[in-house]
């Protein structure tokens, strides 16, 4: 009788805690995008520049998950020209935290000659920035996307104007 009573309260254990394991997999949630933010442009010469940006993400689990890789394109905004692109490496995401992503790709010149000319005229320059976040959950990758648009130009005057 007691060896029946002691396996009755292992096995409400178990299933005690194997609800509780289940409630915690099927609680969890990918990574929110909190922001985009152009950082800086730098390092102008002729060819070209650095571009580094920012991207912000909140985790809203109770456990800390990996960003596998961060995957990008730059376009111009007027006729999606692609400017840069890229894949930037693992970033470890904290519980109920958020974490700060910096990204930077080089542009060259050779091909932004009509945001050159569209710079000149309309002292503008809108730009696009495009991504998916690829994060590990235990059960699978979720790829959780990214957009920005901007104007690059302030960016731009600012980081020519330092040449001088």
């Amino acid at each position: 009788m007691r060896t029946r009573t002691i396996a009755a309260i292992i096995a409400v254990v178990i299933i005690v805690i194997a609800a509780a394991g289940a409630a915690f997999f099927l609680t969890l949630q990918a990574p929110l995008v909190e922001s985009v933010k152009v950082s800086s442009i730098d390092n102008v010469t002729r060819s070209g520049f650095t571009f580094t940006f920012v991207i912000k993400l909140y985790n809203p689990n109770v456990a800390g998950v990996n960003v596998k890789s961060i995957t990008y394109d730059l376009l111009l905004a007027e006729n999606n020209q692609k400017l840069g692109n890229g894949t930037s490496g693992e970033f470890q995401v904290p519980a109920r935290g958020s974490v700060e992503i910096p990204v930077q790709t080089t542009i060259y010149f050779s091909s932004v000659i009509s945001a050159a000319f569209q710079t000149i005229f309309t002292k503008s320059v809108m730009m696009n920035l495009n991504g998916v976040a690829t994060v590990q959950l235990p059960w699978s990758d979720v790829n959780v996307p990214f957009s920005q648009t901007f104007d690059g130009y302030p960016f731009i005057s600012d980081a020519v104007s330092k040449i001088g």
